[in-house]
């Protein structure tokens, strides 16, 4: 039976540790202002991940309070036109909508997210994951229908460490540039304008 056991063991973490080795190295994109912006690839993707990281002299509370106020997100968050919590789902769980503002000639997007937020000793993560079936499609936008990542932040004394990354295949068709704009400026503009909120 103990043999079982570990058989199991050994084929699940090999099973991780394959699924983690399809995705490609983080490659540094940017690293200005105290924030440095990573992208990888994604196996069978040709959107790539983005990650950036860096650290806000403020409590992991009041940053928490920030990103969770969905409904806030169109005064300071870039590029997003409209957003607002949807249903509370339960304990730390909540559905959210967002629209994205795009340049022209590409067409707004537009996506419906679970929001889980878990806290646990010095640290507090949020995820997000895009869902179906919980708001009607708007043909004025393009429905973005894959997409997740997290925000985890964690207490170093009366500093926070920030770690946001995320992943989201807009669907449709983009020009590079505006994709290359969403994978690493976004990023970028967006932790700015969060340690400038945080810190106002």
């Amino acid at each position: 039976m103990n043999r079982l056991k570990y058989f199991i063991l050994f084929l699940t973490v090999s099973m991780s540790y394959n699924g983690i080795a399809e995705n490609g190295s983080w490659v540094l994109e940017k690293d200005e202002s105290g924030i440095k912006v990573y992208t990888r690839t994604i196996e069978g993707e040709s959107i790539r991940e983005f990650k950036a990281l860096t650290t806000i002299t403020a409590s992991r509370k009041s940053i928490a309070q920030i990103i969770v106020n969905i409904n806030d997100y169109a005064n300071w968050y870039p590029d997003i036109s409209e957003a607002e919590i949807i249903k509370k789902v339960g304990p730390g769980e909540y559905y959210v909508y967002n629209v994205l503002d795009l340049p022209w000639p590409a067409t707004d997007r537009d996506g419906v997210s679970k929001m889980t937020i878990v806290k646990s000793e010095g640290t507090t993560i949020i995820k997000m994951h895009s869902v179906d079936g919980v708001k009607a499609e708007n043909d004025d936008y393009v429905r973005i229908t894959k997409s997740y990542g997290f925000w985890k932040l964690k207490t170093i004394g009366a500093k926070t460490s920030v770690h946001f990354q995320y992943f989201a295949s807009p669907g449709g068709s983009l020009p590079d540039w505006i994709i290359n704009m969403f994978i690493v400026d976004n990023p970028f503009q967006t932790i700015t304008l969060l340690k400038e909120k945080v810190t106002a």
